[in-house]
Formats: structure tokens, sequence, C-alpha cells
């Protein structure tokens, strides 16, 4: 698999083409508004304002990895702008939760043989469904920075793909097995750090979350988590008493076998393996982008912080304007 460069002014770039079925184009331009000139011109001024912003000092110019942030933001020019910095800053910023992620180390072969986290295809809307189980987490064994770790990986394996792109992603956690331990190794802070990256760092179009056998303990937990999420995330949470009710807005053939679907657990466990190991190299080629962290050292209290959320333009609107782009 071929490593794209991060050269952030490259001699040419690569031409993209919309190779997708219909399914895809039809919600690109009706969800994203999405055309082939529209993107075209999309891709032209995210990779101007690149070449002339001083704080990105090496970066992916690629195609699939801009449109990651230009679709997540509904092609919305300065709000992808805006999401690329800040992915990238805390790349740098959060290190232990986005750089070094080697999918050969032994950890992640142990974590995922118990499968807390499960890539489980796409449904008939095209978007990918991933059921996370976190009762399955040995937390004897591993922390709530290997869960995020392992979630990271998985997600950049799929990035890249229009698919995700596009149509985005289902969630469904199933919390049976969940226990006090779990819960126990997430802090109030590293809630709110984990969460305001999903609202505003994460360039994923997160189109549901199904919550399954919540236990009552975990209420409390869950209703933080919804304090912290987005307006437009909290109206996309759907809790669910069984399997049954949530069989009813996620297909039964797309779960596994054990959970009377149709593919053994094995199976997803041996497909997520392979395509792990084949986005390997991808994944760590990520860490020699980089961004001039002075400029964002004021964000954060620590080198381990998120963000105190008070600040979400990073400065990238003002920057934006001042290097006028065309």
């Amino acid at each position: 698999m071929s490593i794209s460069s991060v050269e952030k002014c490259p001699t040419s770039y690569d031409e993209y083409n919309f190779t997708l079925a219909d399914l895809y184009r039809k919600t690109a331009l009706e969800e994203l508004r999405e055309s082939d000139e529209i993107r075209d011109q999309a891709l032209r001024q995210i990779r101007g304002w690149i070449a002339k912003n001083p704080t990105i000092q090496r970066c992916r110019t690629d195609g699939p990895f801009l449109l990651r942030f230009l679709r997540a933001r509904k092609f919305n020019h300065v709000a992808a702008c805006e999401n690329l910095e800040r992915y990238l800053a805390l790349r740098q910023t959060v290190a232990s939760w986005f750089q070094k992620l080697d999918t050969n180390e032994a950890w992640v072969e142990e974590i995922v043989d118990d499968w807390p986290i499960l890539p489980l295809g796409y449904d008939d809307r095209g978007r990918l469904v991933i059921l996370i189980k976190m009762g399955n987490f040995n937390v004897e064994r591993f922390g709530n920075v290997d869960q995020i770790r392992l979630m990271m990986m998985i997600l950049e394996s799929y990035y890249d793909e229009e698919k995700i792109q596009i149509a985005g992603c289902v969630f469904v956690f199933e919390d049976t097995g969940l226990t006090m331990s779990h819960v126990a190794q997430w802090s109030l802070t590293d809630i709110k750090r984990f969460i305001d990256c999903v609202n505003h760092t994460i360039p994923l179009r997160i189109k549901e979350v199904h919550v399954v056998n919540l236990p009552r303990y975990a209420v409390a937990v869950g209703e933080m988590c919804l304090g912290f999420a987005s307006t437009k995330l909290k109206e996309r949470i759907h809790c669910h008493r069984s399997m049954d009710s949530l069989t009813k807005v996620v297909a039964q053939s797309l779960l596994p076998k054990e959970y009377d679907g149709e593919v053994p657990i094995n199976e997803f466990k041996k497909q997520l393996r392979e395509r792990l190991k084949l986005q390997r190299d991808r994944i760590l080629a990520l860490d020699q982008m980089v961004v001039d962290q002075s400029r964002f050292a004021s964000l954060w209290k620590d080198s381990h912080a998120v963000g105190d959320g008070q600040d979400d333009s990073f400065g990238v609107v003002g920057s934006f304007r001042k290097l006028n782009v065309d």
C-alpha cells in the first residue's frame, strides 16, 4: 500500500476521481451538497490554505485525506480548515491517544481477541456499523488510554474510505457485562476531553448512536456524557432495553451470529486483524505530519489535555482570512 506524501507544497497533486456507486453519489449531493465541481474547487482551496499556513509544516494533501474534513463539515471551507488544524494539533499535543499507533504490537492482538470494538460492515444506507462492547475490555490489563488508542487505530483504518466519509457511521454500544470497574477507569476530565474530540476533532459523520442494556449504575455517567455532547450528537443517541428493540433500527443480519446474525464473531475479528495489518504503515506515517505546537500551547494546561472547549476556533478563521486564499 502506497504511503501519501506529507509535503505541504508538492509540485503537483493527484487527480481525484469519484468511483462509488450511485447510492453514495446521491447521499453526497443531498446531504453534503457535494458535486464534482464543488469538490474540485474545495480541494484547490484547502490545498492553497495549507500551502500558505505557516503553522502547518508537514501535512498530507491527497484527496482522500483532505476529503475527510471537507465531507465531515459538509464542504463548509472555513469549518473544514478549522477541523484539520485542530486534528493536526491534537495529534501532537495528545500523543498518547493519537501517535505511534502500531497495530503490530502484542497488546493490540490481545484486545482484538476480546472484541470490545468490532466493525460489522455497511448497512443498506451505506453507513459503517461498529459494535462496541465495553464490558469485554480487560480492566486488569488495560486502561482507558488503551481503549482510546484501539478506537483511533480502527477509525484511522477507515477514514480514507469514501464510503464512511460520505454516509457516515453508526455506533452500537452493547453494555451487557459492563461493570463499575469499567466505568471507574474514566474520570470526568477524561470523559470531557474525549467527547470534545468527538465534537470538534474526529473527522467522522456520526449518524446514530445506539445504547443497549445500559446498567442502572452507569446512567449517571451516561448523563454526564450527554452534558458534554453537542446538540446534534445528543439528538442522534438512542437507548434500548434489549437487542430486540435495537434490531428494529439496525438490521439483524449485520450483527454477529452470536447475536442471531449471520457472520461469526471470529470472522469479524479476523477481518479486523487483516485490516489493521494492511493499514499499519499508512497509520504510522500520519506521525510525520507536523504543526507548530507553540501556537496551541495556551489552549491546554498540560501536555495531556485536549482543551477546555472555550475557544473552538483555534484561531483558524482569522488566519484563513489573513492568508487570503482564493
